[in-house]
């Protein structure tokens, strides 16, 4: 079965990929790129994560009509929640700092973490939290919404090296007590997209032998 996943970023598309191979899914995955898409990007207008998943996949699903693609879509939305910051920056994470840069362009890509630090710096509290979630989306319009959480602290410094995600510089896994961006690939896979990344996939890849059955019934019946 060949499935769509709403992304042009190569990392996500290679998570999602190794996950496949790893379970050995039937599953081919179809970037926005490979499906011809040309309406950029996808304002995510939602008060969720949840809602910017599903905003995501229904524009998607819109192009899908108009182009006769019928293949199911994968869409994403992840943010870190901060406790002591009511939340935030939640489904502002990758905007954290926009103003700030905007304003004032000498300053490093990297600014959302130092202005996290700073929002943080009377706070005793640290915990917080990354959630994922993702939508899978049928051509008749049903659909089904998976996530994953992690849960961590956030860190006092910044932990080098600073790459993207950003957060993850700050971001100590809870359980295991190291920060994201020193994380193994294998304890990568216990953490919040990729948990949420595999429910969706492991449900497409028994949808599609559910759907085989029920095609090879029918052929028989009219044998």
């Amino acid at each position: 079965m060949k499935v769509i996943f709403a992304t042009t970023n190569n990392r996500k598309l290679e998570d999602l990929n190794n996950i496949i191979f790893e379970n050995n899914l039937d599953l081919q995955v179809l970037s926005l790129a490979d499906i011809g898409w040309d309406r950029g990007e996808i304002e995510e207008n939602g008060n969720s994560i949840y809602e910017n998943s599903l905003i995501k996949a229904n524009a998607v699903l819109d192009f899908c009509k108009e182009n006769n693609i019928t293949y199911p879509i994968i869409t994403d939305d992840a943010g870190l929640f901060v406790d002591a910051l009511n939340g935030e920056p939640g489904i502002y994470t990758a905007r954290y700092a926009d103003a700030e840069l905007k304003q004032n362009p000498d300053l490093p890509k990297h600014y959302v973490i130092i202005k996290m630090l700073n929002n943080m710096l009377e706070q005793t509290n640290r915990e917080c939290e990354y959630r994922c979630a993702i939508t899978v989306m049928f051509s008749d319009g049903n659909y089904e919404v998976f996530d994953g959480i992690t849960k961590g602290l956030i860190d006092t410094k910044i932990n080098e090296p600073i790459k993207k995600p950003y957060f993850y510089s700050l971001f100590i896994d809870a359980e295991c007590q190291i920060p994201f961006n020193h994380l193994t690939t294998e304890q990568l896979k216990t953490t919040y997209r990729y948990t949420a990344l595999s429910k969706a996939l492991k449900f497409l890849d028994l949808e599609k032998k559910k759907r085989e059955e029920i095609e090879n019934i029918v052929n028989q019946k009219e044998q």
